[in-house]
């Protein structure tokens, strides 16, 4: 499910998972220069097998259709060096901090492209449904001057850039692969 809280934040239903959006503080100035995207997929696996793939940086590559590599230390203030594959683009690299960490439940950095023109604070969030599968809520805010001319044109290769990845770690758990 995909869901643009441009123009869902409102939406009763999708209150429950917005707690990092509503804690972000990054340098929102104005409603025009912030632009979230947010995807959800469900998964039948526990939170803790689907954390251990999220968890297991060295073997991205091996999975990811969108976060092609990840370096770097999973915890709270770690620096990551992240390389994303979007639609018809080559390979970026950034470097990113990890801002959000709740082992077992929470993932978030934030990446500086140009301080105050293009930021992104990117997350996922795990929740444990009654069956005991998990609902993986995979979001990204950018901010800066260059937001709207920038995902103007890019918005659709990021969004398919998270479903692809949802749905590569959705098999990855469900075909219960081990990992190393």
């Amino acid at each position: 499910m995909l869901l643009d809280t441009d123009t869902d934040f409102d939406d009763k239903r999708n209150f429950d998972y917005l707690p990092l959006t509503r804690r972000y503080d990054g340098i929102l100035k104005h409603p025009i220069m912030t632009r979230t995207f947010r995807t959800e997929i469900m998964i039948a696996a526990s939170p803790d097998e689907v954390w251990s793939h999220l968890n297991a940086l060295g073997s991205y590559a091996s999975w990811n259709p969108f976060i092609r590599k990840i370096e770097g230390d999973v915890m709270p203030d770690g620096r990551l060096a992240i390389r994303v594959k979007l639609a018809g683009l080559p390979e970026i690299g950034f470097k990113a901090r990890i801002d959000h960490y709740a082992e077992k439940e929470t993932l978030g950095w934030f990446a500086i492209f140009l301080k105050g023109f293009f930021e992104a604070r990117h997350w996922f969030e795990l929740f444990q449904t009654e069956t005991g599968e998990t609902l993986l809520v995979h979001s990204e805010t950018f901010t800066g001057i260059l937001v709207g001319p920038l995902l103007f044109m890019l918005s659709g290769a990021f969004l398919q850039g998270y479903e692809k990845m949802n749905r590569a770690l959705k098999d990855r758990c469900e075909k219960k692969v081990t990992l190393l």
